[in-house]
C-alpha cells in the first residue's frame, strides 16, 4: 500500500492540474482591423499582437479619416477580458469600422458582462460576438447589439449566460460615422466572462470532499 503522502500526491495531482486548465486563459490570437467597408473585404489596415503580451496597437489614416488610433488588450495582460480602445478623426463625412478579436477563452457555463463609454460629433454603434469554433473575429452568438448611439457623451452596460464549448472566441465590433468635416469619436469597450458562481461551487464542494477523504485515510 501507498504511503499517505504518495497517496496525497497521487490524489490532487490530477485536481491540480485541472484547476490550472481552469483558472487560465491562453489567448494568443489578439488581432485589431480597421476598415471603411462594413465587410471588411477592401482597405483593411490590420495589426496584431506580435510580441504575445495581451496588448495590440494600431495608428493610421484610412481614406477620409485622418487619424485613427485603436488599443486592444486581452490576455495575458487581463485574463477572460476584451478591451476596445479607439480614437477616431475624419477629414470629411464618412464611416470606419474597427474591429477586435481574440480566441481560447475557455470559461464555460460563464456570465458575461459588457461595457462602454465615450463621446461621438456623429454616430456609434457597437456589437459583441462569442464564437464556439474559435474563429478570429467569429459571430456564431450575438451577445451585445447597442443599436445607432448619437448623443454627444454615451455609456452603457449588458449581461447574460454563456453556454458554449471551450475554447471559444470573443470579437467586438464597432461603427463610426461621420456627418461632417473635422469631426471626433473617442470610445473604450470592454466584454468580460466570469464563471457561472454554481461552477466554482461545485469545484470547491468537490475539493472539500476530497480533503475529508484525505482525513479519513489519515486517521
Amino acid at each position: 500500500m501507498k504511503s499517505d503522502g504518495n497517496f496525497l500526491g497521487t490524489l490532487f495531482k490530477p485536481v491540480l492540474v485541472a484547476m490550472l486548465v481552469f483558472f487560465s486563459t491562453s489567448a494568443n490570437a489578439l488581432l485589431i482591423q480597421i476598415s471603411d467597408t462594413a465587410d471588411f473585404s477592401t482597405n483593411v489596415v490590420s495589426a496584431d499582437d506580435t510580441n504575445d503580451d495581451g496588448v495590440v496597437t494600431l495608428f493610421s489614416s484610412l481614406g477620409t479619416w485622418t487619424t485613427n488610433f485603436s488599443a486592444g488588450f486581452s490576455a495575458p495582460l487581463i485574463d477572460d477580458q476584451l478591451d476596445l480602445l479607439s480614437g477616431n478623426i475624419s477629414g470629411e463625412a464618412g464611416t470606419i469600422y474597427v474591429r477586435l478579436t481574440d480566441t481560447d477563452f475557455d470559461k464555460s457555463p460563464a456570465s458575461w458582462w459588457a461595457g462602454f463609454g465615450g463621446t461621438t460629433m456623429g454616430t456609434v454603434s457597437f456589437q459583441s460576438y462569442a464564437d464556439a469554433s474559435n474563429t478570429a473575429f467569429g459571430q456564431g452568438i450575438l451577445l451585445t447589439d447597442s443599436g445607432d448611439i448619437a448623443t454627444r457623451t454615451f455609456s452603457g452596460t449588458d449581461s447574460g449566460g454563456l453556454d458554449m464549448s471551450a475554447p471559444y472566441s470573443l470579437s467586438i465590433y464597432a461603427a463610426i460615422t461621420h456627418n461632417d468635416s473635422f469631426s471626433i469619436t473617442s470610445f473604450g469597450y470592454e466584454v468580460t466572462t466570469v464563471p457561472e458562481p454554481g461552477t466554482l461551487a461545485l469545484l470547491g464542494i468537490g475539493l472539500l470532499g476530497m480533503g475529508l477523504v484525505a482525513r479519513k485515510k489519515r486517521a
